[in-house]
């Protein structure tokens, strides 16, 4: 994937900053099947005198696609790399997870009411996250975990999301909805804080 810091720093005289602009798409991704990268970029650009998007900011929209598009799940959060402080890269995943819930929203999302109950789920929890900032407690070991645990969390629910709404023949079942990993350790993870 495209490095953070070349998004954020191309991203600098924008509305959002990467993780955010990354969770718009990736929202728009799973609400629409498809973002256009023009479309996208309308809704993270601050100046509308700015037609085209920067070229680290065109990488991600293509990587983005693609890996939604991959039946074997290469899709993954754009967040600071993990040598940043943990109140930084989870402020970036408070920011993520709001810019998901705009995403979802902009492109005519449908309501949780109407998803299966697994997608419903995850997309209920994004927004969970999406109100919470997250408490960091005196264990930073513990914190580390929570996070990572949380990231994945989250990347494999975004994938069940999209497969719910967009199906691929090919597609093995669920994008990971009967594993038993990162979605089966946090089955409350909207009340979930790091601490």
């Amino acid at each position: 994937m495209v490095e953070f810091d070349r998004v954020d720093e191309a991203l600098d005289d924008a509305a959002v900053q990467a993780a955010e602009a990354h969770g718009v798409l990736a929202g728009m991704m799973c609400a629409a099947g498809e973002a256009g990268l023009a479309e996208w970029w309308s809704h993270i650009r601050e100046d509308e005198s700015q037609v085209a998007a920067p070229g680290p900011v065109r990488e991600l929209h293509a990587e983005t696609v693609a890996s939604l598009a991959d039946v074997t799940g290469t899709f993954d959060l754009m967040l600071p790399d993990d040598e940043e402080s943990l109140e930084e890269r989870a402020e970036a995943l408070h920011e993520w997870c709001q810019g998901f819930l705009y995403g979802y929203g902009v492109a005519g999302g449908r309501d949780p009411g109407q998803l299966p109950e697994e997608a419903a789920e995850v997309l209920r929890d994004i927004g969970q996250f999406a109100q919470t900032n997250f408490d960091l407690g005196d264990d930073a070991e513990e914190d580390e975990l929570a996070y990572s645990d949380l990231v994945e969390y989250l990347r494999v629910g975004v994938l069940l999301l999209h497969e719910s709404l967009h199906p691929r023949s090919d597609a093995p079942s669920s994008a990971g909805a009967d594993d038993e990993g990162a979605a089966a350790r946090w089955p409350h993870a909207g009340s979930r804080t790091l601490h």
